[in-house]
């Protein structure tokens, strides 16, 4: 500022001096300058920034429970990431039993040497026993080592500049790739090979393939869990923010005869003839691996198919795979039940999932008889009962329930276990057999205890899952389903609401073969060993490792109170060892079942590493390790890892960065926005500076002067 008055300084003082009034009007008719900020408007704004930033922030950071010194959860924006994936599935199914390839592709594109973390499912049940490194001409060959053994050669070859691949599994559906010393502008095919079994149920076979995951709402730690025993979390990303993740399928059906269908529910596929069979690709060359991938073909033979029996003699020991049908639905009288609806409405459901939910919701309710009962729990972070007894399916307690389904919104967190109390801690209604029909995507990180929780509580009540969306939990909704011995279904799609419903009310609404035996006809090890209820349009499943080959197979059980037997003579279907793995590792997850109900940790822990070494497989336990012998990083040359994002589910409106079950976003958005408005209406609009008078004094409304 000028320290000698201007012109117009001397024409302002002479205005207030001798035309007073006429210098007030003028000064209220000129518009206010902007003055400085206040200390109060400056942390205002910065905090109303600062919540805008911590928004964003959780793009990458997004996650309901907090687990420290984990990777996590996370839904990011593609940013300075360098590595690229694709993969590429190849499948060869001969009778009941799938061998599967699944090529990771890595790329990197960077500058610097890398190192790949890559978290991805499998199917339930599916026996890892592979793993192969092919880069720049070399193959090298993967070992079954103990999990800490494994990790400490991956480590020293990662150190020492050496091309090196470990594989874990994490969760009984998680597994981890780790691709160390990537070279810039390198590519790198990491290749695992499982054994899968092919599932028949309503008269049609199938395989499904899982692609990502649903990110999962993780409880606080309960007392003697502690933040070390949560396992590692993938990063997801939406579709739209990479250009990498396409997938490439090929299935080879063998001997499968002549089919009335072959359909691929979630991809367009080409189906091609060959001599014994069928070949089978996916179309879209852009298919990309955001949803699960679901083959299913039907026999000409009719609606129920024989008893089926793989065996392979392993030399000590014959190993069998016995697929055994049911009574046919038409055989059966329906018997009146109590259903209780269990819905998740936590933010994992938000978009399709909760419209497919709110659909199978309305479906359930249309199959309900006069006799029947009925309820309605739903659940997020907190859960809510419709009625506090179930009640008959009247015409005002049915529009009552179909209000409620029409109002039902996704969001929050998702806390599984009070809905459950809720649902199995239901008044008992004399004469019925309590039906829970759980309908979520279970993306859910505390899935022992809520199977625990099921096996203890349910008493003799029956739980039958309904897994929803393109990228459900299928591992935890199968587990509930076989310790609740009821069954699973999974929808997803909307169109499919309708047949899937309806498949799975003609099991429950039929009464089942319950405790169930079985005699080969001589001494047996099979699993599972308590066998599960025997629905219509759905087969019993057994492994067995027996002394000899059987020449049949009674199954016997108890039908509507009355004694229930079939026997059946089987021609074994030749096959190869991989019956034999399928066995190992189905008599795995039976010890670690056990471990959910008490058993000694360490004496599970010793079993299932002799199973894994015997039969090659991936365990909790044990990893899949592959290191090359020549060093490739200069050992002055550094390396970083990087987590290589997963695709959200197609159809998820997960996104913005929000947790798919985080909870209580909404208001902390509509409060961050209130702060930023707020902030910027103050630094809009200040109160006019008073100016000084002439003779010093200050003027209220008046502009300052120059």
């Amino acid at each position: 500022m000028s320290k000698h008055p201007t012109i117009r300084d001397r024409l302002e003082r002479d205005a207030w001096r001798n035309h007073p009034d006429f210098a007030q009007r003028r000064s209220d008719q000129r518009p206010p300058p902007r003055g400085g900020l206040s200390w109060q408007d400056r942390a205002l704004l910065l905090l109303a920034t600062l919540l805008v930033l911590l928004l964003i922030v959780r793009v990458e950071t997004a996650r309901a429970q907090t687990v420290p010194d984990q990777p996590f959860w996370g839904i990011e924006a593609d940013g300075a990431r360098s590595l690229a994936l694709d993969t590429d599935i190849r499948v060869e199914i001969t009778g009941l039993a799938a061998r599967v390839r699944v090529a990771q592709q890595f790329r990197n594109d960077g500058v610097a040497w890398k190192e790949a973390v890559y978290r991805f499912p499998l199917p339930a049940g599916a026996a890892v026993d592979r793993l192969r490194i092919e880069a720049g001409g070399r193959v090298i060959e993967g070992e079954i080592r103990e999990k800490e053994e494994a990790r400490r050669q991956y480590q020293q070859a990662r150190n020492a500049g050496k091309l090196a691949t470990l594989v874990e599994q994490q969760r009984p559906n998680q597994f981890e790739t780790r691709l160390a010393n990537i070279g810039p502008g390198e590519q790198v095919r990491v290749e695992i090979g499982f054994l899968a079994t092919v599932e028949y149920r309503d008269g049609a076979f199938g395989l499904q393939m899982p692609l990502t995951f649903t990110p999962r709402w993780q409880a606080a730690a309960s007392a003697g869990t502690s933040h070390s025993d949560v396992a590692p979390q993938p990063v997801l990303t939406a579709a739209s923010d990479r250009g990498d993740h396409h997938l490439a399928v090929e299935v080879m059906l063998h001997g499968t005869g002549d089919l009335v269908s072959i359909e691929s529910r979630f991809h367009d596929i080409d189906i091609e003839p060959t001599p014994g069979g069928y070949r089978i690709r996916l179309t879209d060359p852009g298919a990309r691996s955001d949803r699960l991938f679901e083959l299913t073909w039907t026999p000409a033979f009719g609606s129920t198919p024989q008893a089926s029996l793989s065996t392979w003699d392993g030399g000590g020991a014959v190993y069998a795979l016995l697929m055994l049908a049911p009574p046919l639905a038409e055989a059966l009288a329906p018997r009146p039940r109590e259903v209780v609806f269990v819905i998740d409405t936590s933010g994992s459901m938000e978009g399709t999932s909760i419209r497919q939910a709110r659909a199978a919701l309305r479906q359930g309710l249309d199959f309900l008889d006069p006799a029947d009962r009925f309820n309605l729990v739903r659940f997020d972070s907190e859960a809510h009962l419709l009625f506090s007894e179930s009640v008959a399916p009247s015409g005002n307690y049915l529009a009552e329930a179909a209000d409620y389904i029409d109002r039902l919104r996704a969001n929050g967190g998702t806390n599984m276990a009070p809905a459950l109390d809720l649902a199995m801690g239901l008044p008992a209604q004399q004469g019925l057999l309590r039906q829970i029909v759980f309908i979520t995507d279970g993306s859910v990180g505390n899935e022992q205890e809520l199977l625990l929780q099921v096996g203890e509580k349910l008493g003799e009540g029956r739980l039958f899952t309904v897994a929803i969306g393109s990228a459900p939990n299928l591992w935890f909704m199968r587990k509930a389903a076989e310790i609740g011995r009821g069954t699973y279904t999974q929808i997803g799609r909307l169109v499919d609401v309708e047949e899937r419903m309806s498949a799975l009310w003609s099991r429950i609404e039929n009464p089942a073969v319950q405790n169930l035996c079985a005699d080969w006809g001589m001494e047996a090890e099979f699993y599972p060993e308590v066998i599960p209820d025997l629905y219509a349009g759905e087969p019993i499943w057994l492994y067995a490792r027996l002394p000899f080959e059987p020449r049949q197979v009674t199954l016997c059980g108890e039908l509507d109170g009355r004694y229930w037997e079939i026997t059946s003579s089987v021609r074994p279907v030749p096959s190869g060892e991989g019956i034999a793995q399928l066995w190992a590792r189905s008599k795995i997850e039976a010890l670690e079942d056990s471990r959910i109900f008490g058993v000694d940790h360490a004496t599970v822990r010793q079993q299932v590493l002799d199973l894994a070494f015997e039969f090659g497989l991936l365990t909790p336990y044990t990893s899949l390790v592959a290191v090359d012998r020549t060093p490739l990083r200069p050992t002055d040359e550094a390396i970083s890892s990087e987590d290589v994002p997963g695709l959200l589910p197609a159809g998820s409106a997960i996104g913005a960065g929000f947790s798919a079950t985080a909870t209580g976003w909404p208001a902390r958005l509509a409060l961050s926005l209130l702060c930023l408005f707020l902030a910027t209406g103050m630094l809009l609009y200040l109160p006019p500076a008073p100016i000084r008078h002439a003779d010093g004094v200050r003027q209220p409304g008046a502009a300052a002067s120059p």
